[in-house]
């Protein structure tokens, strides 16, 4: 926890002096309970800022596995727990990875894009998110991160309201469903990103 938490405090120190980093909604997160925070995925920078912007709880991030083959780049990831994924085909023991660390109280902070987003495009959701947040019973809170991603400009990033998952909590959910779930998620992060992207620049 002391390296995370040394890690968490340069990378908010970094978000703040080369990118004017502004968080809203941070009342919006639980100090407890099961919990996922989805995000737009446009930059490497990401998943700094959505580490940077989370004070009152643990996020275990999951990254592509191509990222663990670079030696110095792996061991920071591992010290981090960071979850390595196969994005095309992800095994059984990485789901049951993920919904551990869901159920042991830690935030999961994941992209459902999949990859990034070359243009100001959303991409599909993919639909593990879905699949995580039904079998945990979790919250689902969306985050939007908007930024120009050129040193020294702004990012706002923007922390919403729970997403109301009651409906599939309360029934079987089919395995079918779980792509429009996923991407129903996505459809508010796209939202508050389109309501609070004034006075970021193009």
């Amino acid at each position: 926890m002391k390296f995370y938490n040394f890690v968490c405090g340069i990378l908010r120190g970094f978000s703040k002096v080369f990118f004017r980093m502004e968080v809203t909604g941070r009342e919006n997160i639980p100090d407890e309970g099961n919990l996922i925070i989805v995000a737009n995925h446009k930059s490497i920078l990401d998943p700094v800022f959505m580490m940077a912007s989370v004070r009152n709880r643990r996020i275990i991030p999951v990254a592509k596995k191509e990222l663990f083959k670079v030696p110095v780049l792996r061991l920071i990831l591992k010290k981090l727990e960071v979850i390595p994924i196969d994005r095309e085909n992800p095994g059984l023991s990485t789901i049951k990875g993920i919904l551990k660390q869901i159920k042991s109280g830690r935030i999961l902070g994941i992209f459902p894009e999949g990859t990034r987003s070359e243009t100001e495009k959303f991409l599909p959701a993919k639909p593990g998110v879905a699949l995580f947040a039904i079998k945990t019973k979790a919250n689902v809170l969306p985050m939007s991160i908007i930024s120009t991603y050129r040193p020294f400009s702004k990012v706002k990033v923007v922390i919403g309201e729970a997403i109301d998952m009651t409906e599939y909590n309360t029934r079987k959910v089919d395995k079918k469903e779980y792509q429009g779930i996923a991407q129903n998620m996505m459809d508010v992060v796209e939202k508050n990103y389109i309501e609070n992207k004034n006075g970021i620049k193009k």
